[in-house]
């Protein structure tokens, strides 16, 4: 048995507090009724209960609801193995969008280089599917597993420092959302999932070093582009250049070094963008090459579909159970 959208097996977990729940109904239907009628319906006042009737029939209840649910996860007969090719790539797109990505020694700044970047990249993918993760100080999900290019442009159009309140630049909390939105859409689709990364290498967070092996052993390839000038800069703000808690000026500066250290702990490649020297079309044509050689997996040779006859064997039990009464039947009395 294999399902064709097993995500939903998840809603199988609804049951277990409204088993516990039915339980206690259970117990409390018996408590009343032995509180109306202690001779268990030899008084002739309510008809005797069935204690075997009053549990088959909630469980069989019960086993409706959960064979509904399985019915939503696509039901499957498989049968055999056969070698398939996985049918594309996912990219999750990393955009850096701290505030040290408004400087402006790239023009016109860093973060419109990037943001022009990713968005070539973007449109030169052909199948497979995307994500917009931002990040500084924390992470947020700007655009979800998409392949509408048009939601991911205006999305990628609208990242700015002011949609993350937590400044600062924390790669390792960065790469462990884009580590669960790469399972989450190898678990759903098959695809193998390529990492983007787009930044200017300064790092406010923790050592990557267990991060960097958790890609490496999952054969996670990453991408990193880094963008800014080597050359101390200012940081422009609404009110001024930025400043620290002593009201200094914050300089901010190009950091390849931890960039390209990164990639050397873990499968990928190292791409410097300049304004006259972009790299998007290099970026593109190793995605597409990574793609091209995606692994073979093994799937079921034969599915046959097995939707229909869940849904009847559930609406069985429930017609059977929502007909079916607590009440004992009276003995035959010999005449």
């Amino acid at each position: 048995m294999c399902f064709a959208r097993p995500g939903y097996l998840i809603l199988l977990w609804v049951l277990v507090p409204l088993s516990a729940l039915v339980f206690y109904g259970v117990r409390r239907k018996i408590s009343l009724w032995k509180k109306i009628d202690a001779t268990d319906g030899s008084s002739g006042i309510l008809p005797a209960m069935s204690f075997r009737k009053l549990v088959l029939r909630r469980f069989m209840l019960l086993l409706s609801a959960a064979l509904m649910i399985v019915s939503m996860a696509g039901p499957q007969l498989c049968r055999g193995q056969k070698p398939v090719r996985q049918k594309g790539i996912d990219v999750v797109f990393m955009l850096d969008i701290s505030n040290s990505m408004l400087a402006r020694d790239t023009a016109p700044d860093r973060l419109t280089r990037a943001k022009s970047e990713l968005l070539q990249i973007s449109r030169s993918l052909g199948e497979g599917r995307k994500v917009l993760l931002l990040f500084a100080g924390t992470p947020v999900v700007q655009c979800p597993l998409t392949s509408d290019d048009e939601d991911f442009e205006i999305l990628l159009d609208m990242a700015t420092p002011d949609l993350i309140t937590t400044q600062g630049t924390d790669y390792r909390r960065a790469f462990d959302s884009a580590l669960r939105l790469a399972d989450s859409g190898e678990r759903a689709s098959g695809n193998e999932t390529v990492l983007v990364l787009c930044s200017d290498g300064e790092d406010h967070g923790y050592d990557l070093g267990d991060i960097a092996a958790t890609m490496k052993k999952r054969g996670v390839y990453l991408h990193v582009i880094g963008v800014g000038g080597v050359q101390p800069v200012q940081i422009p703000m609404p009110g001024g250049p930025k400043r620290d808690a002593r009201g200094r000026v914050v300089l901010t500066s190009f950091r390849p070094d931890l960039l390209a250290g990164l990639i050397k702990t873990v499968d990928g490649k190292f791409y410097y963008s300049r304004p006259d020297a972009p790299v998007n079309d290099q970026v593109a044509a190793n995605i597409a090459a990574e793609a091209a050689s995606a692994r073979w997996i093994m799937a079921p040779g034969q599915r046959v579909p097995m939707h229909g006859e869940t849904i009847f064997v559930a609406l069985l039990f429930f017609v059977s159970g929502s007909m079916m009464t607590d009440v004992r039947r009276p003995a035959r009395q010999n005449i």
